[in-house]
């Protein structure tokens, strides 16, 4: 199983055009407003008018994926909520429990497609107002000048940052090698305050990939022990006041705000858990097929909620300054965790799970 088999359906990427002075790209959007505006008429959409959908920015790499999944909840998605689908259709998708959106991948992600796409539909001439009028190139701005001041005015000023495209899918972003990618309903929902922090957590993944060794992602473990410590730093920027209210506040699903939480506060026993199935992957005790499914159980949200635990502990413990100069480096961080758990009283992690993650890291970062 590969990485991107654990991030599963909610990676975002694609091949980019870029437009509006090589910043922003919102291609993605005005082919999503077309194909909307047309079945909002009543009227169908032609095979063309899907093929010029599927070739915009954000969504043609799944239009071309082998896997059809996402790109047919997209457009599925899309025909059910501004098209003449019934009610039953999408009262099948608004039932689907928590507990089947945690098996499986396609129908958390068909959920949370279905929600965002009737919040657009409830405010369809707002957004297109917005998507108009709005100065996208500003708020890149703020949200660099957030980042560094995040950092503490540490970032060189002829860093160059990815570009960032917008498009309607989820209500979410990330950060890839070539581009973010953020949806604009959540953008246009948020004040002009949290826009900003929004995109700074999403740049704060750009930057940090200028100090990321690669070579260091062995295998899905490796690869998760990082992400673990990306996401917790990164979530300092913008979920600062806590799961709850940003959550809350983003009108996420009364269910999926509960797992967050729930997930944060258990943040401690799901880093046992992580502990012994490392070592025990690490004594060959175990396969890597059965370790990654493990894995994949323990750190949900790609390590947002554990990193966020040990990044807000670090933080109360006073080691701040300390994380954000090795925020690069796994090893250094879960050392600073075990300083401050020590301090706090909190899960400690053992000697010898520390001497394991730093014979995988010291090659890589000194």
């Amino acid at each position: 199983m590969t990485n991107k088999k654990i991030i599963g359906l909610l990676i975002i990427c694609a091949n980019i055009n870029t437009s509006i002075a090589q910043t922003v790209d919102l291609t993605s959007v005005d082919e999503f407003f077309k194909i909307t505006s047309t079945l909002r008429q009543g009227k169908e959409i032609s095979a063309e008018q899907w093929k010029d959908f599927g070739s915009s920015s954000c969504y043609k790499e799944y239009a071309e994926r082998t896997d059809k999944t996402v790109i047919d909840i997209i457009k599925s998605s899309i025909t059910i909520v501004f098209g003449n689908s019934t009610m039953a259709e999408r009262d099948s998708i608004l039932s689907i429990t928590q507990e089947e959106m945690d098996r499986n991948p396609a129908m958390l992600f068909k959920k949370l497609v279905l929600v965002n796409y009737l919040n657009v539909n409830d405010n369809y001439e707002s957004i297109k107002t917005f998507r108009d009028n709005y100065d996208f190139n500003a708020l890149v701005e703020k949200a660099k000048q957030r980042l560094n001041s995040f950092l503490d005015n540490t970032i060189d000023s002829t860093t160059e940052f990815n570009p960032v495209y917008f498009f309607f899918a989820s209500a979410d972003g990330v950060a890839k090698e070539e581009a973010i990618y953020v949806d604009l309903n959540l953008i246009y929902k948020k004040t002009e305050e949290q826009r900003a922090d929004f995109l700074a957590h999403e740049f704060f993944h750009n930057y940090r990939e200028k100090y990321v060794n690669y070579a260091y992602y062995k295998h899905e473990l490796a690869f998760m022990l990082d992400a673990i410590q990306d996401e917790g730093i990164a979530d300092l920027i913008d979920k600062s006041e806590g799961y709850q209210k940003y959550f809350t506040d983003m009108g996420e699903l009364s269910e999926m705000v509960e797992s967050w939480v729930s997930l944060y506060h258990q943040a401690q026993e799901d880093l046992e858990r992580l502990q012994n199935l490392t070592m025990i992957f690490a004594k060959d005790e175990i396969s890597k097929d059965d370790m990654v499914d493990e894995l994949i159980e323990i750190v949900r949200y790609r390590g947002h909620p554990i990193g966020f635990f040990m990044a807000n502990n670090i933080v109360s413990a006073g080691y701040r300054n300390e994380m954000l100069k090795t925020f690069y480096n796994p090893y250094e961080f879960y050392s600073l965790y075990n300083k401050a758990a020590k301090k706090q009283n909190f899960f400690q992690l053992s000697d010898e799970f520390m001497d394991y993650l730093k014979g995988l890291t010291e090659k890589y970062y000194h």
